[in-house]
């Protein structure tokens, strides 16, 4: 019986770490990091914006600033950065971070472009998703830290 007690006990634990944004859960406020890696764009080498896994960011020319054209079924293919504080790049990344709420969460955005992954790259370096022309009546760009500002 004291063994039974002992694993309630851990379950009670666990679930309040979840709750409550103990242990690194998603609810402490971290934010997202943005890092440059290095990919093959059109034939060339490129630095490009990625996520803190490598894999290689975009955004969608449909999208305004502030409403992602990219909801529901898309956003299974097209899986939008989020994050739960304040995003942040190293110092080589000038362009203006933030986390823009869109109808997917609380989404990051680059120069003023909200960011994306794509599900067909499978490994850091891929940009699979560069110049697809989406059902959004939009296209598709790996961004980069040169990605110009969006039109307001």
């Amino acid at each position: 019986m004291a063994n039974r007690s002992v694993g309630w006990v851990l379950v009670a634990v666990f679930l309040f770490a979840g709750v409550f944004g103990v242990a690194g859960s998603p609810a402490s406020g971290a934010g997202t990091t943005l890092m440059v890696g290095s990919a093959t764009v059109g034939g060339k080498a490129q630095s490009v914006l990625v996520d803190p896994k490598g894999m290689s960011l975009y955004y969608l020319t449909s999208d305004t600033m502030t409403s992602s054209a990219c909801t529901g079924g898309c956003a299974g293919s097209w899986p939008p950065l989020l994050s739960t504080g304040a995003p942040t790049a190293p110092a080589s990344v000038t362009g203006k971070l933030a986390a823009v709420k869109t109808a997917n969460g609380s989404q990051v955005s680059y120069n003023g472009h909200l960011l994306y992954r794509f599900a067909a790259d499978t490994k850091p370096g891929d940009v699979n998703g560069d110049g697809v022309h989406g059902p959004q009546q939009g296209t598709w760009h790996v961004a980069t830290p040169d990605t110009k500002p969006a039109a307001m």
